[in-house]
């Protein structure tokens, strides 16, 4: 058999187990089986990793930059950082993430399936590689972003989740000012500034067109230290050149800069040496490499010995910009001056609840210049959400759990750096219910009203009748009881009594010293006797008292049998009086 022939038919086996392996895997067809992805700060899957081949329709409203959303396919994250790009690479050009045409990708905040926002979107036209790009995300709340394409197929995946408040310069004199070393992404860009010509003493660029897409970084070290970085294109067909240059006069003049090191190797070859990532690391040999892919060209760049105090400016060109951003991570020993951002809260306790206060203070400190402004993020649930002064500030979170809280500071030299820390708060319940009974209306039904105390709405309210309401009604004497949960799930209960008043008027007595019913006085319960008056058939009057009722003797000697007269006046349970008349008769 022909070797190419057997090649081929090893390959479509091979291709045909990875698709039916792909679709048996489908498992994040929806948010709520959306794919976890654990480190959001700098994610790549590998090429052909995930596939929306046989992922069915979602029934969630589809963003309106989506020119379909047949096969889409969820994935999550908590974010660590506010900015976030993600890009999905399908089948472009140079370095190919799979099979999927023309994707799309849609980022949403909320809770899956029926409380999500959405808040960016976006679809790619001609590339087969989409990017996308948005800020103000909340350290600690969960996201989820969705992919689609025009076609179905295989793609990469990747999620950068950084902080990053600079504004991206085309300039040297406006260059953005870095103060740390912390990983971000910058957005495509468009265009050399307002000088084309800062470039023009990069003796690596004398053969190509100079300075194209640029954006320019300046920092100062703060120690002698070795710097290493690594630029990463976000869309593999993209050339990343650069230039580290160390400015003598400081940070925003250029004027006589020196060039350190100049990077413009380029290809236009799949899988090239001299594409993809780019940057200064410890095995590099060379200082400079000239446009194109010579022999030995790596596309690095032997690292830099930073001297302490000084001042150096990297430009990154983007020599074939294809509307994408690119990644910058930094290495070596070396550190860049800028303020320390750091905060301290007031609570040192193994458990903080969520019903105590907390105070957040600021603790930064920048030994160069002045802090001059504050942004607090206090995550989740918290009474405050956000805060643009220094503080301290005080809080109080409703619900527990792990909290995301970030403290951003800006300096007068340009800086800004970010902090988060993270504190577990828990849910300590301290739901307080009481219960206030209200007497009926002379002897009717009572009702019963629960006052609440530290909880968190919604309540539900569970009358041991059968009621759920914060007044119970229609409630004759016996024993009670109130369950009352919150949103939280703290529970109280309470048991109460309901006496029910109770007047009743005997219509005979027996006085005859056996102590069973030997004085005539009403049956009294929850009310008072205020006055009683007894009188004989022929209008004489022969009792009058108040709590002790008639004895059956008239000036100290027994009654007569008899039928007597009585006038009783009585105070119901709530204030009212009544006035009671009839007759009683006296047995012998």
């Amino acid at each position: 058999m022909n070797l190419t022939i057997l090649s081929y038919r090893l390959t479509g086996i091979l291709l045909s187990f990875l698709v039916t392996g792909l679709l048996s895997a489908q498992i994040n067809d929806d948010c709520t089986t959306a794919t976890p992805i654990t480190d959001p700060s700098n994610f790549c899957s590998p090429l052909m990793a995930a596939t929306n081949l046989g992922a069915s329709l979602t029934p969630i409203i589809s963003p309106s930059c989506f020119f379909t959303i047949q096969n889409d396919v969820w994935y999550s994250f908590t974010a660590v950082a506010t900015d976030v790009v993600i890009v999905i690479n399908g089948g472009s050009f140079f370095t190919p993430g799979g099979t999927l045409q023309q994707p799309g990708v849609a980022l949403y905040s909320g809770i899956c399936p029926d409380g999500l926002a959405e808040i960016d979107c976006a679809q790619d036209l001609a590339n087969n590689v989409i990017e996308l790009r948005t800020e103000d995300l909340i350290p600690g709340e969960t996201y989820y972003f969705r992919v689609v394409g025009f076609t179905p197929g295989t793609f990469q995946y990747c999620i950068r989740n950084f902080f990053f408040g600079g504004e991206i310069s085309g300039d040297c004199p406006t260059s953005v000012v870095l103060c740390d070393k912390s990983a971000f992404n910058v957005q495509a860009v468009a265009g050399p500034g307002t000088d084309a010509s800062e470039l023009d003493d990069a003796f690596c660029f004398q053969a190509i067109n100079g300075e194209l897409n640029s954006s320019w970084f300046v920092f100062t070290a703060v120690n002698n230290g070795a710097l290493e970085f690594t630029l990463t294109p976000n869309n593999a067909a993209d050339d990343l050149d650069f230039v580290v240059y160390r400015l003598p006069n400081g940070p925003g003049d250029c004027s006589g800069k020196i060039i350190e090191r100049c990077m413009a190797a380029g290809d236009f070859i799949a899988n090239s040496p001299c594409m993809g990532p780019t940057g200064l690391n410890a095995t590099a040999t060379d200082i400079a490499q000239p446009p194109g892919c010579l022999m030995g060209d790596d596309n690095f760049l032997k690292f830099m010995q930073l001297t302490a105090g000084a001042t150096y400016a990297l430009v990154v060109n983007n020599f074939t910009s294809s509307g994408n951003g690119f990644q910058i991570d930094w290495g070596g020993t070396s550190e860049f001056d800028g303020p320390n951002a750091w905060f301290e809260y007031d609570k040192t306790d193994s458990i903080i609840c969520n019903t105590e206060q907390i105070i957040f203070s600021d603790s930064s400190t920048f030994s160069n210049g002045n802090i001059d402004d504050w942004f607090w993020s206090f995550g989740q649930n918290a009474n405050i959400d956000t805060v643009h002064t220094q503080g301290p500030h005080t809080l109080q979170y409703e619900r527990g759990g792990l909290k995301t809280v970030t403290l951003t500071i800006h300096t007068e030299t340009g800086c800004e750096v970010s902090v988060t820390r993270q504190i577990q708060v828990d849910t300590c319940c301290t739901l307080s219910a009481s219960v206030n009974v209200i007497k009926g209306e002379q002897g009717g039904p009572s009702s019963a009203g629960v006052s609440v105390e530290n909880y968190l709405l919604p309540l539900q309210i569970n009358w041991s009748n059968g009621q759920t309401d914060t007044v119970a009604t229609d409630l004759k004497g016996g024993e009670y009881t109130v369950i009352v949960q919150d949103d939280l799930g703290c529970i109280d209960t309470v048991s109460f009594t309901v006496t029910q008043e109770i007047f009743k008027i005997p219509n005979a007595f027996t006085p005859n010293s056996d102590n069973i019913n030997d004085t005539f006085f009403p049956v009294v319960e929850e009310a008072e006797v205020l006055k009683i008056e007894v009188w004989s058939r022929w209008g004489g009057l022969v009792y009058e008292g108040t709590n002790t009722g008639w004895d059956g003797q008239i000036g100290g000697k027994p009654a007569p049998a008899d039928v007597y007269a009585y006038q009783i006046v009585m105070r119901h349970a709530n204030g009212t009086e009544e006035t009671f008349s009839g007759g009683v008769t006296l047995l012998r």
